[in-house]
Order: C-alpha cells, then structure tokens, then sequence
C-alpha cells in the first residue's frame, strides 16, 4: 500500500508530536508544584525574616531612646539628689552585694501605696516633678499608652508618667536584672501580662549610671513597658499580607507568647519547629513532605543591644509563620487543574494544527512550485513565487521551500532579464539608428546646401571675370561682397565639419555591449588647474549666450591619480550641457573642494557643476546616464553648438558617468529647488583621493556624503 505524504506527516506528527507534548504537560504539572510550593516555602521564610529585622529594629530604638534620656545631665543630677536625699533619712541602711535591702520606711510606703489617692501629696510627687515631665515626654508610642518610672538606687520610685502598681521595685525581677549586682545592664523582658490591666506588654529596664569617686556607679533603674500591639505590629501585616498565622515564640521556654490568629496550627507549627529545626533553619526537604508550610528566623536582638549599646539581659525569641500546605496549595491545585484541562485541549487543537500546518507549509508551497515551473515551460517568465517581501508572503515561509522557491523567482528573473537585455539593446540600436541619423542628416544637408552656394558664387566671380568688364568700384565691391560670403560659408561648413567629428568621436568610444574602453592612462592630475582649463576653453560659449560663469575652486586641492584626458572629457561634457540647459543670461557654477574622510571612505574630492536651467524632468531622472538616451522627446535634438534646450544623441552623461566610475568614483545629478522651485540641476562628481576606493555592488561608494 503506498501512502500518501498527507498520512505520512499525520503519523510523523502522532509519533513525536502527541507524546512529547503529552510528556510535557506532567512535567510542567509536577514540576509547576514543586517551584509553587518552594516558591510559597520561600515567602514564608522571608515574612519571618522581615518580621524579625523588624521587631529588633523597634526594640533597638527603644532602648536607644531610653539611653539618651538617662544620660541627660539633669536627669542623672535628679536621681542623685533623690539618692542623697534618701541616705540622709536613713543613715544606717547598707547595700548588699546583691541588691538593696529595704527600709521600714519603704516597706510601709510600699503597704500604704494601694489605698493612697492620685492627689495624696505623696503620690502628686512622684507624678509632678522635673523627672516626671520629662518622662511624659516619652508617653505614647504610636497613638498606644505606656508606662515609664524611674527608681533610685533603693527600689524607690522616684519619678512616673502615670501611677504604679507599686511603691518598692527591688524586689521585682526586672530590677535586679536591671541593676545586676551593682554592674548595670539592659534587661528587655518577654512578652507578660500587664499586671495593670492585663494586657500584653514587653518591659525594657535599664540602669542609670553616675559618678562616685571617680568611678562610674549605678544610680537608679530606668523601666519602659511596651504595648505589644505596637511592638508585634509586623506580625500582624505579614500575616495578613499571607493569609497565614504568625506567633512570637520564647526559644527558652519553648512556648508561644504571642499569636497573631488562634489557629490549631499553631501547636502543629510550633512542635513541627522545635523537632526538625537544625541551627534555626528547617530543611526545605522536611517542608515537602509534610502537611505544613512554616517560615522562621531568630529575633537578632543580642547583635543589634549587646555590640552597640552595652551589657544586656534579652529574651531568645523567634518568629514563625505558618499555614497548613493543603490550605496554602490550593490555589496552585485549582491551577494544575486547570492547566491540566487547558493543556488537554491545546494538544488536541495542536495536532489539529500540525496537520493543517503541514498542509499548508509543505503540500501547498510543493503544488505551487509545480504550477510555476508548468507555467514556465509555457513560457511565462514573469510568473513568481515570492510577494516583493517573502516574510508576508501566504504560502512561503523562510524555510528550505522558501529559499527553492526564491532561486526559481531568481532564475526566471534573471532569464527575463536577459531578454529584457536583448530587447533594450534592440532598442537603442534602433535608436542609434534614428538619433545618428537624424543627427547626420541636417549637418550633412547644411553643408551640401553651402557647398552649392559657394560654387555658384564663385561661378559669378569667374564669370564676372571673364567678360572683361573693367573694373570699377561697383564690381571690386561685388566682388569683396562675394568673396565674404564664400568666407562665411566656408566658417559654417567648418562648425559643421566640427560637430560631426564630436558625433563621431564619440560613437568610437563605444564598443559592444554599450561598453566604454578601460584603457587608462594614470598620472597625477592636478584638479583644480583642470577645472580652470577647462572653464577658461568654454569662456567664449558663455559669453555667445551672455553667460555668467561662477568658479568656486579651493586653494591647495590635492593631485589626484587620474587619467587627466578622461577626467576632461567628462568635465567638458557636463559644462557644456549647463551652458545649453542654462537661459541666455543665466548662471554657470563650477565648485571644488575638499569632502572629509567618514568611516566608510576616505578623503574624496567634490566637484560640482551647476546650470540655472529647467531641471530634470522626474520622467527622465531614472535613465538620464544611459547611452543613447535624450528624454521622453527623441527628435528634440540640437543642429548648433550651445542652443538653449537642445539635446543631443545621448552620449555625454554615458560618457562622464563611465569615466568617473573607471577612477573609483560617482556622478550624481539632482534639481536644484529654492522656495519650491526648479531652479536648475547640480551634478556632483566624488574622486578619491586614495587608491583604494570602497565600492558597494551597485558600482557607486558606500558611506558617500549627500550633495550639497
């Protein structure tokens, strides 16, 4: 059984289409899991991790705060005073090592404390003095109340923003975590119960330092208790921000001291934690495998108070955030699903386009090149494959098809051009045929008619000379008068002997194939004597016609290797066209100077030659350097030498442009328009100056500059 190409690319896409794709497809599904869930994994670690910077951070610049203000010079003065005071009414108490011992005094102010009123003497004291104010000062953080007192070196208070629990604070452990033996050090509490109102709070205790024998002592314990809701505030916005549950927990105590949402995953995170935690990271490998999803990191608070700020006491925190992994994956689930159904249907819709597809890109482009190639062999050479731009091109793409369809549209291009070639070289010699003759005809005719003048002219001088009429002053004058006219008619017949050796000598420029001769006899040339030569030859031209000649030559033009009788005859055709194409009256202007180098040619030379003429008609712009061409008018010839307008049999500007090409540079010729208007034409000449002119395919130099 032979099977068609059709079945033969249907098996070829079932073969190693479907199965890839279906292949992939589970790849792209268990792997999609797999960074989804690495990805969740890793934005949990982060939330903890900013958490954490966070949290420090607020509490680092809490306790610097609070240094700054223990350090104040009236402050320390205050608290000495308070401690001088106290030493004075109780002459006989003694420090221990380890912490002050109370007083009757204290013991029975601290016993009254609880039934004493706000506005008992005693208690407006502490509330009302220049600590006090200064500690007000201090009183909200962030819109949330807060509790500052300081206390001598007894335990007293000396100082409040607001009404304390009570009197005597030596006993309470911050305090001797604060004063630390008489040593001093910070002392930052974990999360407790307000024991004022029950709310969470964080205290923060510090030592007050003065001098005493030259020597650096503890004067008093300075106390800030925080609201929690400020403190863990970036609990709070993560855990939103996730969906998920955040909890502060004390490494020391192993338990949670502050949770963000009561969840029960937060016992399952904080047990899953404390089991698989390795040097405060959880394996990212023990995170796949089970069924939650947690991200942690250590509160940094020792680096951020213990290196910068001094000695301190601080809890061991960490933070967690967590999220059961079924909860936290069920969108990516809801996205395999979908993926799943979506990447079904798009294998089903791309086998379908794999077979329209492959018709489309081979069958179609194989049945049209076979069309090509039958219309061909008909003879239609103007049949093509590819648009004017093969990339939007219906049936071919860039492929191999595509580039055997465009060496078929190069091939049958290339052979319509040979025959357009053969067809256009008929036609200019056909043309030739009709110009050279045209052109030979009238100055032959003119010369045949003065011929015939001269002789009967000269028949009446004989005849008047035979008769033997004595001479008289009527015949001398006759005969003067003959004899002028001879002589004119002998000057025409030399113009015109002249113009048909210029006829001639250029149609022996040419050879076969429209071809100009590439015998070159080079030397140094200098341009800028060539151009006044040539200009100073065609001075009487111009003044026949009333001619203004401008010549702009720059001083200290460099030489240019040439051929000087080439370059002359391309610079004498085109002065001599701006002198015919140029009104009587009108303006000639010759210019050259120095081009500068670009990267992609060197240093050139300019030559410009400009006519104040009609301008080139747009019909003609395209063929105006094509031998034999004169324009969309064949007979509008010349029969003189500078006639306005006139035209001749198409040779001059084949001439010039083949003469510069042979020394490596280009013509160009482009109208000339002011205000919107053709004022005449420019031809532009570049020659290097250098040996070694870059060419483009075309013929002309890459990188040239525009014309001026």
């Amino acid at each position: 059984m032979r099977l068609g190409i059709r079945r033969k690319l249907i098996g070829t896409l079932i073969l190693v289409g479907l199965l890839p794709l279906a292949m992939s497809l589970i790849l792209v599904l268990g792997g999609g899991a797999w960074i989804q869930l690495n990805k969740i994994r890793s934005s949990y670690e982060d939330s903890a991790s900013d958490c954490a910077d966070r949290i420090s951070g607020i509490l680092r610049d809490e306790v610097e705060k609070l240094t700054i203000l223990s350090r104040f010079p009236r402050i320390v003065d205050y608290v000495e005073a308070r401690n001088h005071e106290h030493a004075l009414a109780n002459p006989g108490q003694v420090l221990g090592e380890t912490a002050p011992l109370p007083v009757a005094a204290a013991t029975d102010m601290d016993r009254l404390w609880p039934s004493l009123s706000d506005t008992d003497p005693r208690i407006d004291a502490l509330l009302h003095n220049e600590l006090a104010d200064r500690l007000r000062m201090l009183t909200a953080v962030n819109g949330q109340p807060r509790q500052l007192m300081v206390s001598n070196i007894y335990g007293e208070v000396i100082a409040a923003n607001a009404r304390t629990a009570d009197f005597f604070q030596a006993d309470e452990t911050w305090w001797q975590a604060a004063y630390d033996s008489g040593r001093g050090r910070i002392y930052i509490s974990s999360v407790t119960a307000n024991p004022a109102g029950g709310n969470p709070i964080v205290t923060i205790a510090l030592p007050l330092y003065g001098t005493a024998d030259g020597k650096r002592v503890v004067i008093g314990i300075l106390k800030d208790k925080i609201p929690v809701n400020w403190l863990l505030a970036p609990l709070h916005e993560r855990a939103s921000a996730l969906g998920a549950v955040a909890e502060l927990v004390d490494l020391d105590a192993r338990l949670s001291v502050y949770v963000t949402e009561q969840n029960p995953i937060n016992d399952r995170a904080r047990e899953f934690y404390f089991e698989h935690r390795k040097d405060g990271v959880v394996p990212i490998t023990t995170l796949l495998f089970n069924n939650i999803i947690i991200g942690s990191e250590d509160i940094p608070l020792k680096s951020r108070i213990d290196e910068h700020l001094g000695p301190a006491l601080l809890p061991h925190w960490t933070v967690i955030v967590s999220k059961a992994s079924e909860e936290a994956m069920t969108p990516v689930y809801h996205t395999a699903m979908t993926v799943a159904v979506i990447g079904i249907a798009l294998v089903a819709i791309l086998f379908i386009l794999g077979v329209a597809i492959s018709n489309r890109e081979i069958i179609m482009p194989i049945l049209r090149l076979r069309e090509a190639t039958a219309a061909v062999g008909r003879g239609e050479l103007n049949v093509r494959l590819l648009s004017g731009s093969d990339e939007k091109d219906p049936t071919f793409r860039k492929d191999e098809l595509a580039d055997l369809a465009r060496d078929f549209d190069e091939m049958t291009r290339q052979l319509q051009k040979n025959l357009n070639t053969l067809a256009r070289s008929n036609e200019a010699k056909r043309r030739f045929m009709e110009l050279a003759g045209h052109e030979l005809k009238t100055p032959v005719t003119y010369l045949l008619g003065v011929c015939q003048l001269a002789q009967r002219q000269l028949q009446q001088i004989a005849a008047a000379a035979t008769d033997g009429i004595p001479e008289d002053e009527q015949s001398v004058a006759l005969a003067m008068k003959n004899a002028a006219s001879v002589q004119g008619a002998l000057t025409k017949i030399s113009a015109k002997t002249q113009r048909l050796s210029r006829i001639i000598d250029n149609l022996l420029k040419l050879v076969n194939n429209d071809q100009f001769t590439t015998r070159m006899n080079k030397g140094p040339v200098d341009i800028r004597a060539l151009l006044l030569q040539v200009t100073s030859d065609h001075r009487p031209f111009l003044a026949e016609r009333k001619q203004q000649l401008v010549v702009d030559v720059a001083e200290n033009l460099p030489s240019v290797d040439a051929d000087r009788d080439k370059l002359e005859d391309a610079l004498t055709n085109l002065i001599s066209n701006a002198i015919r194409f140029s009104p009587d009256g009108g303006t000639v202007r010759v210019a050259a100077h120095e081009v500068p180098p670009t990267t992609e040619s060197g240093e050139m030379l300019e030559i410009l030659v400009e006519d104040s003429g009609p301008g080139i008609p747009s019909q003609d712009a395209t063929e105006l350097f094509e031998p034999f061409y004169t324009g969309s008018d064949i007979l509008h010839h010349h029969s003189g030498t500078f006639e306005y307008g006139s035209k001749g049999i198409g040779l001059g500007l084949a001439i010039v442009r083949r003469f510069i090409e042979l020394h490596g540079g280009i013509v160009r010729a482009q109208p000339i328009v002011r205000e919107g208007k053709t004022e005449g034409t420019r031809f532009q000449i570049l020659l290097p100056v250098g040996h070694d002119p870059r060419l483009d395919a075309s013929g002309s130099i890459s990188g040239m500059p525009a014309i001026k």
